[in-house]
This record gives structure tokens, C-alpha cells and sequence, in this order.
């Protein structure tokens, strides 16, 4: 099958997940992991019938619309945060006291991903959505272009580690949303092909190994 992963979640894990779907179904044959594309692009491909499966996804009405989702079991949890500059002194509690901020409590979100979606949802917040990398997005919140970076937790510590920026950027504790990264899937995929990845996935769960790798990678 064809396939993508999320190469901006934590280095390794999907591979190393996909590695351990084979290792209990070894008759599961995937191919496109040495090719790194745009979200967008991905999508496009996935709804197109270009690729069958993309580890890992979070789900949106949008997404829903165009492909397919296995809700169970989750690849890994995420919690919604923001990741703010190291000399700021802000601490918001929740999206109340970001609107309060007026225009000094801009919000930079990653277009085209599940948080720029969840964001649009929410009335009154000034959201900056140009950026198609996080990198991008975590070196104009550094270059003052934006207050606030909204991002999945796991993807916000991912980001600071590679660019080094551990002592010009902290992620406040508060916790916006709480979502799941999931496997998406084709519209047209085969139930039996589908059906089969879906056994293996359980399989990683029931045996614990599915918990053992998200531990090893921070997850939950």
C-alpha cells in the first residue's frame, strides 16, 4: 500500500510504529516513507486515491469530507498549547484571556493543519495562518511576528529542540483542546486492505507494544 507519515511529529515514531505493524503481519507491504511531501499536498493525494494511508492525522469536518478515518485505536494523544518567547511574561489561561489581549495576542497556526482548523472555529481571535512550516512559524513568533504559537505539544517541543531555541521559548501549561493523532485512509480503500492494517493496529495495542513506543517517544 501506499502511504505517507506525519514527519512533523516526533522524530521516528511512525516509522518505527509502521516497522512494528509489519513485524506482526509481515504480509503488510508499504511503500512511500522515503519521500517527504507538504501536508497539503498529502491531503490532496489521500482524497485523490494517490496514496492509500497517512500515519498520523488529526481529524477535521474539512478532512472528513474528503477521507476516511480509524478512530480506534489512536496513533497518539496531543494537547493543544502555545508556545510563547522566553521574555514575555504573558500566561493566558484560556482563549478569553488571549481576545482580551486585543491585537497584542496574535496567534500564528500552521496552515492547512488540524490546529489552524480548530482555531478557525473559535470567534474573536486574531490568527495568522501564513506559514505552511512550523519552523517558519517558531522563528517569526522569535522574530516578534506573532505572540502566540499554537500547535500540538508534542509538535511545539519537537520544533524548540531543532531549532535550539530552549532558552528563548517556553510552552505555557495551559491546554486549549486535547485531540488524537489518527490514521487516515483513502476514500476508496478496500475494507479487506483497510481491515487488515486495523488488526495489526490492535494487535500492538492488546500485546502493550503500541504503549511501550509511545512511552519511548513522550506520548501518550
Amino acid at each position: 500500500m501506499n502511504l505517507k507519515f506525519n514527519v512533523n511529529g516526533p522524530p521516528g515514531f511512525c516509522v518505527d510504529y509502521i516497522q512494528a505493524l509489519q513485524r506482526v503481519d509481515s504480509g503488510l507491504l508499504f511503500k512511500g516513507l522515503d519521500e517527504a511531501l507538504p501536508l497539503t499536498r498529502i491531503e490532496s493525494d489521500l482524497a485523490a486515491e494517490r496514496i492509500d494511508l497517512f500515519f498520523a492525522l488529526m481529524k477535521t469536518r474539512e478532512r472528513v469530507a474528503r477521507f476516511g478515518f480509524v478512530e480506534t485505536p489512536a496513533l497518539y494523544n496531543v494537547r493543544h498549547r502555545v508556545a510563547v518567547r522566553a521574555d514575555d511574561a504573558v500566561n493566558v489561561q484560556g482563549f478569553d484571556d488571549i481576545r482580551a489581549l486585543g491585537g497584542n495576542g496574535i496567534i500564528l497556526a500552521t496552515r492547512a493543519t488540524g490546529c489552524e482548523s480548530f482555531l478557525a472555529e473559535q470567534p474573536g481571535l486574531t490568527v495568522d495562518a501564513g506559514a505552511t512550516d512550523d519552523l517558519r512559524n517558531l522563528r517569526k513568533l522569535l522574530s516578534g511576528r506573532g505572540r502566540f504559537f499554537y500547535h500540538a505539544d508534542v509538535t511545539l517541543r519537537h520544533c524548540i529542540e531543532a531549532e535550539g531555541a530552549q532558552a528563548r521559548v517556553r510552552i505555557l501549561p495551559a491546554v486549549f483542546h486535547a485531540d488524537s493523532q489518527l490514521l487516515a485512509h483513502a476514500p476508496g480503500l478496500a475494507p479487506e486492505r483497510l481491515a487488515r492494517v486495523v488488526a495489526a493496529m490492535r494487535t500492538l495495542e492488546l500485546s502493550g507494544a503500541a504503549a511501550r513506543l509511545r512511552t519511548a517517544y513522550g506520548l501518550t
